[in-house]
Parts: C-alpha cells; sequence; structure tokens
C-alpha cells in the first residue's frame, strides 16, 4: 500500500532530516505514516499538529537557517584532504567583514575576508589561506565579525582513528566476576587480574560492558546501555579494599566490623545472580563516613580539585541527592538542586556521597587502564529519567524513544527507552555534550566500541504515543559525528570499533573504513550447516557471539537468537530452532575440524561440565576466528566453561534476570583452571600463527 504524505508536509520533514520511508530487514521500500511524520517532527519542536501547519513551520526553519551565515560546527580532516572553501550562507560585505581563528591552544589569526577568499561562483573562504599553514588536530573556533555583529562556528580538525593494531583479548563482563574478596560484585581492580590472565596466552586486552552507573532504586534497573549519565563512572564496581582513606576512618572501620554488615556482605557473596541492591547499600554504609570526612579532612584538596576538574560531576551528585529526596523523575521534582557547573553552595550528605564516589571511581578505573588494556563500550542512549537529559536537555528529544524498526527477531519494533540525541541541538551546542561523552569513553581504554554505530548517521525514532513497528529514521552529521570520534580516539591513541549488526546502509561501512574504524562480526550470526567456519572479513572485531545472544554451549546444543523471549511476544517464534538443522550444523563442523586436523579435547578439567565434542567444537571455532584476518578477535571467558546463560534476553524484561547473571568460576578459579588455560593457549598460538597458516592440534 502506498502511503501519501502531502507535499508541504513532505518538505518539511526532508528540510528536518526526517526520512519518509527506509528500506526493511526484507529489502522492500516502507513508506512512514503522516502521523508518524508529525510525531517526529514535533519531537524535534517543530510546531505541527497537522499537515497544514508544515508550510509555516517550513517557512520558519528557512528564516531561521538564513539568519545564519556561518554553519555552527565545520569539519577539516587530515591533510590529504583538498583545502575546501568555508561557505558563507548569509550577506557579507567582504571589505568590512573580518574573520578570525581561534586556535584551540589560545593561538589566533585574523584577516579581512576580502584577503582570504576562495575561488569559485559560491560565497566562502580559504581556511589555507586564513592559517597560511597546516590547521593543527583540534576544536577550534572561527569568528565572522561585521557592523556589531558576531557568528561564531566550532572548527573541527581531525584525522583518521588510529590505525588498529592485531590483536585479542578476552571479555566478562565486570558485574558478573566473581572474587573471594569482593562484595558480591567485580571490581576496577579486578580488570587488572583479568588483563594478567589473559596476558598468560599473549591476549592484549581486556573488554567488559559499559561502566557508567545505573539506577537501583524505584525499581532497579541494573541494564549498562540504560545508564544514569555517560558522564561518570559507576560506584559499584569501587574495589573498598584498594581505598587507602578508609584505614584512618574509625567510624568506616566500625561499620566493616559489626555483625550486621559483616553477615549482609556474606550474603552478597553468596547470591546467586548479581545482588545490586545489597551491594549498593553495603557501599553506602562504608563510603558515606568517607565521604563525610573527606569533604572536610586531609584529603580535601584532592577531592576539591577533582569537583574543580569535573563541574558536571558536581551537578550530577546533586542530581542524585535530589532523586533520592523526590523520586526519580526530576520532572515533578517540586525544586530544582543546583545545575549550574561550578555551584559552590554546600553539599548534603547524600551529594557529598554521589561526589566522593565519582572521585574513588575515577581514580580506580585510571589505575585499571594504566595496568591493562582496556576494550571499553559507549551506549548509545542513556536513561530518559537520567542525568544527562536533565542536565544538557537541548541536546535530546525528549518527545520521542530511540530503537529499531520491526525485524527478523522483532517483528513489532524495538523501543530502547532512551531519548535520542537531538541533531540540530548537539550542533546548536556545538556538540558540547557528544564530545564530553565521548572523553569520558575513551579515558581509560586502548580500544572502544561504538554502540549502534548507525547513530552517526541516523536513528530510528519512535514519536511519543507510537509503537516501536510506527517510527521514522532521522538524519545526523556522519561527517561532524565521525570526526569527533576521530579525533577523541587520536587524543587517546585508541582503536575504535563500530557496532554495526543488523540492517546497515552501504554508506555506513563505507565511511567505517575510509575512518579505519573496524566492524563487528559474530560467527554465530553466519556459521551455517552448509559453511559451519566462514571467514571474518578484514577490518573488524571477530567474536563467537555477544551479550544478546546465546552462549557457544547454549547453542551448541540447540538454542538460538530470539529463544528466551516471552511467549506472547512475536519475536519469540521468529527464529524457531529446528533439532535437524542444529544437528546437521553439529556434524558438520566436527567434519571440518577434523579436516583441519583438531585434535579432540578431553572434557573440561575443573569442572566437566562440557562433553568432548562440544569443547572440541569450541576450540576450533575460537582457532578460527584467532587465526583469522580479523584485526581483533575477543574471547567470552564464559564460554570457556560452559555457561548457558545469557546477559540478556532481549524482548524481556527484570523479571528474566537479565544483567545478573554470575560467573560460575571465580576469578582464582578461573586462573587455576586447566581448561581455561588449555584454551585461551589455543587461542593464543592460533593468533601468533598469523591469517595464513592453520593450527592443527590445541
Amino acid at each position: 500500500m502506498t502511503i501519501s504524505v502531502p507535499p508541504e508536509l513532505a518538505g518539511l520533514a526532508r528540510a528536518a532530516g526526517v526520512r519518509l520511508s527506509h528500506r526493511t530487514y526484507e529489502g522492500e521500500e516502507q513508506q512512514v505514516e503522516p502521523e508518524v511524520v508529525l510525531g517526529v517532527l514535533r519531537a524535534l519542536g517543530h510546531p505541527v499538529e497537522r499537515p497544514a501547519d508544515a508550510a509555516a513551520a517550513l517557512g520558519a526553519l528557512a528564516a531561521e537557517r538564513a539568519r545564519r551565515r556561518l554553519s555552527p560546527v565545520l569539519v577539516r580532516r587530515s591533510p590529504d584532504h583538498e583545502d575546501r572553501a568555508i561557505a558563507l550562507s548569509g550577506p557579507v560585505d567582504p571589505d568590512r567583514a573580518w574573520l578570525t581563528l581561534e586556535r584551540e591552544d589560545g593561538g589566533r589569526v585574523r584577516a579581512r575576508v576580502s584577503e582570504v577568499l576562495a575561488p569559485g561562483p559560491h560565497p566562502g573562504v580559504s581556511l589555507a589561506r586564513l592559517t597560511g599553514s597546516e590547521l593543527t588536530f583540534g576544536y577550534h573556533q572561527l569568528v565572522l565579525e561585521e557592523s556589531g555583529r558576531q557568528d561564531r562556528a566550532l572548527l573541527v580538525s581531525a584525522p583518521r582513528c588510529p590505525v588498529p593494531r592485531r590483536s585479542w583479548g578476552v571479555f566478562l563482563p565486570l558485574y558478573a566476576l566473581r572474587s573471594t574478596s569482593g562484595w558480591g560484585i567485580g571490581g576496577y581492580g579486578d580488570l587488572a587480574e583479568l588483563g594478567r590472565l589473559a596476558a598468560t596466552a599473549g591476549g592484549s586486552l581486556v573488554g567488559t560492558l559499559p561502566l557508567h552507573p545505573v539506577f537501583l532504586d524505584g525499581p532497579a534497573d541494573p541494564s549498562p546501555y540504560l545508564p544514569v549519565t555517560r558522564l561518570g563512572y559507576s560506584e559499584l564496581y569501587v574495589d573498598p579494599a584498594a581505598v587507602p582513606e578508609l584505614a584512618e576512618m574509625p567510624e568506616a572501620q566500625r561499620v566493616i566490623g559489626s555483625e550486621d554488615f559483616l553477615e549482609a556482605l556474606r550474603a552478597a557473596r553468596e547470591a546467586r545472580s548479581v545482588p545490586y541492591e545489597l551491594v549498593a547499600e553495603l557501599q553506602r554504609r562504608v563510603f558515606q563516613p568517607l565521604a563525610d570526612a573527606v569533604i572536610e579532612g586531609p584529603w580535601r584538596t584532592d577531592l576539591r580539585g577533582f569537583a574543580d576538574s569535573h563541574p558536571e560531576l558536581v551537578a550530577y551528585a546533586r542530581f542524585r541527592a535530589a532523586g533520592e529526596r523526590y523520586g526519580r523523575d526530576w520532572r515533578r521534582w517540586p525544586t530544582s538542586p543546583p545545575a549550574e557547573p561550578g555551584a559552590e553552595s554546600p553539599l548534603d550528605a547524600a551529594a557529598r556521597y554521589h561526589l566522593c564516589a565519582q572521585w574513588l571511581a575515577w581514580r580506580q578505573l585510571a589505575e585499571a587502564g594504566q595496568a591493562t588494556p582496556l576494550y571499553g563500550d559507549l551506549p548509545v542512549g542513556v536513561h530518559p529519567d537520567g542525568f544527562d537529559p536533565y542536565f544538557e536537555p537541548e541536546a535530546f528529544a525528549s518527545e520521542a524513544e530511540a530503537g529499531a524498526p520491526p525485524d527478523p527477531f522483532f517483528p513489532l519494533g524495538q523501543g530502547w527507552s532512551s531519548p535520542p540525541l537531538h541533531p540540530e541541538g548537539i550542533r546548536n551546542q556545538q556538540y558540547r555534550y557528544v564530545i564530553e561523552s565521548l572523553r569520558v569513553a575513551f579515558a581509560n581504554v586502548a580500544c572502544l566500541r561504538i554502540d549502534h554505530v548507525m547513530g552517526l548517521h541516523r536513528l530510528y525514532w519512535i514519536p511519543r504515543g507510537f509503537d516501536a513497528a510506527h517510527g521514522a529514521y532521522v538524519n545526523y552529521r556522519p561527517d561532524e559525528l565521525h570526526a569527533l570520534v576521530a579525533l577523541e580516539a587520536h587524543r587517546a591513541q585508541a582503536m575504535v570499533v563500530g557496532e554495526d549488526l543488523g540492517t546497515v546502509e552501504p554508506q555506513v561501512r563505507e565511511t567505517m573504513a575510509e575512518e579505519r574504524m573496524l566492524r563487528s562480526w559474530v560467527l554465530e550470526f553466519t556459521t551455517t550447516p552448509e559453511a559451519p567456519l566462514p571467514e571474518p572479513p578484514e577490518h573488524c572485531l571477530a567474536s563467537w557471539g555477544s551479550h544478546d545472544v546465546p552462549r557457544f554451549a547454549a547453542f551448541y546444543r540447540g538454542e538460538a537468537p530470539g529463544r528466551g523471549l516471552r511467549p506472547e511476544h512475536p519475536g519469540a517464534e521468529a527464529d524457531p530452532v529446528v533439532p535437524d538443522e542444529r544437528a546437521r550444523w553439529r556434524v558438520a563442523l566436527a567434519a571440518e575440524l577434523v579436516e583441519r586436523g583438531v585434535k579432540r579435547l578431553g572434557p573440561e578439567p575443573a569442572t566437566g561440565g562440557q562433553p568432548p565434542a562440544e569443547r572440541t567444537a569450541l576450540a576450533g571455532c575460537l582457532a578460527h576466528l584467532a587465526r583469522s584476518r580479523a584485526d581483533l578477535v575477543l574471547v567470552d571467558l564464559a564460554d570457556l566453561w560452559g555457561e548457558v546463560e545469557q546477559e540478556n534476553r532481549p524482548g524481556t524484561g527484570l523479571e528474566a534476570g537479565n544483567w545478573r547473571h554470575r560467573a560460575a568460576l571465580t576469578l582464582d578459579q578461573a586462573r587455576s583452571d586447566a581448561g581455561v588455560s588449555e584454551l585461551l593457549d589455543l587461542v593464543g598460538r592460533a593468533r601468533s600463527a598469523g591469517p595464513d597458516e592453520r593450527v592443527g592440534r590445541p
């Protein structure tokens, strides 16, 4: 059925970057209904209640853009790109107007516009003529002045992402890690221990899920992909044993030594799933006295310096304190806490706690990053009740929800709860929020995964009042967003991986390749009975699976993506497991491994949980990935001892226990487990052999 969008409405949509159609996973053109277009446009801030309002809204948009003489953001890429003229969109008198380049390092270059005009039919200026030399990488300001009027633009001078280094590493969600000394959850210091475990076999990366704070009250939502903020780190992973100040805090020591605290600590350590709420309670009981003492004690200077360097986290601490007082939904608060950076009013007890917790988290994660190369993860969104939409409201479209259109696993589409970034809002603030989010994400990592990298180009918006099957794609500025990612990656000297799983436009992967951004490639998605070991492409990070799909053992035994959804969810039967098909796959994989000379393994020595055929299949798949052309290979540690529970079952809710699974082995057990060592050594040898060699024996 053809859906007709009125011409005036279509014109406004195109001008605002709203796509009127998109291709489905089956390759068909899907038209967007006029009501959905109106909803998305309203979420973008355009006053349209009906199609007839579109003409006036389009006129207002055109008038607003006509007033700009400079685009709010300009991009200049690495020196191998030609000198492009900077367009002047409004009327400018070249003899009376001046152009000033304010370099990030404090230098200034000023010239009359007539002196730096670029040749050509369209009005513009030559940046090369203005600077007289190559522009250093960084964030600069370009200022156009004429007759007392001033227009400013952010000028981003960026290289490509750092060249990926052929390497491999291990993966384990930090919340899932168990240790005999932990408080029911992994700690930042454990990342270094995982690094040492990987290094014994030649691995050089430790990967985990996003490490930002999450809401643990009313009700708890531990999803690392719905953080309270992308500007800070989770306090739950602070290791109390690595906080030297605690030793000099008598009140904190009394709490730790009390009988009821020790009993609660035992319960946290013995819990079958991650006891987030109990861990948060235990940490609060210990770190609140520390925060109260530090704020006036001998460490005040250190904390004050941290607060001065991170005024946004002072505002975050006040935000969390207000949430404890008034409830999570800040839109219903009777008053608002000071949100201005640098607010000097005294912090109450709750705010002191949250500021101190951030101070400790930043310190410990920095130490972990110095001890071992980390593979981080930047989520595409934040919690709708979180700090970021409160602190940077112009950066978000609060009347819409980001998500994905229908696909084979989710025939009704997906809504991710998070408000999408407003494409013009983030540009008008010169990407302040985006840059700060990237800096936090890159701060301590050697490699960063960009969740839903397609969102640098376009994002599926679901307007308020509609379900996930009724949304539209909204365009962003990929040239600008990719430049920001590349510049921050360059400054951190970190590799970049884009999560590009699912329906992806060709332009996205073409840009990723040009930017030296690695693709994501998952063997579980591509293996078939006809081709059990397909070759990963070049320029990718390869893995067996991901946190949203069955682990190797579950897949091998018969589970497939789509299993585990609520029975009433349409996606529950979208990819049913056909026993004969999975049996054919096992036979085909075994035959392929025999042909490659892979030796049959015995049962896993320590736990005995994996049958020999299953362990051999896992070993063969991991060796195949390791010796491939993929730049990076990531091994899920939990696969090595036969875990079957996946981290998240998409389409289910909190009742499914998502993001709460604890590893079956403790860190000490994993280090001493002969089966884990055997498989890690296999991966290390296969990786060292290179893509042109075959490893015949584990």
